[in-house]
């Protein structure tokens, strides 16, 4: 599979994802104040106002995907399997892209530039943070020999935050989601999702 597709099609959700709402009965556009939102919500690129559905699911897949990407990150010098060290490095790309596409939803001049100055933050939302576990998982790695345990490790974990990511997906599309845009990127997102537990879920076969 060729996982680039991926960082093109996430970017080609910022260009069609407004078109997309625009033609399918989505949420008229609302006028924005200074920060970007209405009534003290933020706006979605085509102008409408986020609900609630929408800020929940955004922040829940951004928290999770900075886990993949920080795990993926920690492990990308340890790693032995050379499968397991291309999809660490695909999985850091994509990530940083999903956000940045998430982000520019919310706020249509967010660039790469502007995104990586921001950090974690974004507009209307608040900093991202990892939970403990997640901090201690990261701490765990960095720990580990490298070795065959430690490409077992990451590897549980990474497919553990997946199904996770997947969870968050389907969640948000199950609940009747009035945002477009937002629901094409989380459909978008879902089958990449359900592909990286098929190749993680492959390669647990070989490490075993």
């Amino acid at each position: 599979m060729d996982r680039r597709a991926l960082l093109g099609g996430l970017a080609a959700a910022l260009v069609v994802g407004p078109a997309l709402a625009q033609t399918s009965g989505g949420s008229p556009a609302m006028p924005s104040g200074p920060s970007g939102a209405a009534g003290g919500m933020p706006m979605n690129r085509a102008g409408g106002q986020m609900g609630q559905a929408d800020m929940q699911h955004m922040q829940q897949t951004m928290q999770l995907g900075m886990v993949a990407l920080e795990t993926s990150r920690a492990a990308m010098n340890k790693l032995r399997n050379d499968d397991l060290k291309r999809f660490a490095n695909f999985e850091m790309q994509e990530q940083m892209t999903l956000s940045e596409v998430l982000r520019s939803m919310m706020d249509p001049g967010m660039t790469s530039a502007t995104g990586a100055a921001a950090g974690q933050s974004g507009a209307g939302m608040p900093a991202m943070q990892m939970d403990a576990s997640a901090r201690e998982m990261i701490q765990k790695m960095q720990s580990q020999q490298a070795g065959a345990d430690f490409d077992r490790m990451y590897l549980e974990g990474q497919l553990q935050g997946h199904r996770d990511l997947l969870q968050v997906q389907e969640r948000y599309l199950q609940s009747n989601p009035q945002n477009r845009e937002h629901m094409n990127v989380a459909k978008m997102a879902r089958g990449h999702i359900r592909e990286h537990i098929a190749m993680l879920e492959e390669m647990q076969k070989t490490l075993r």
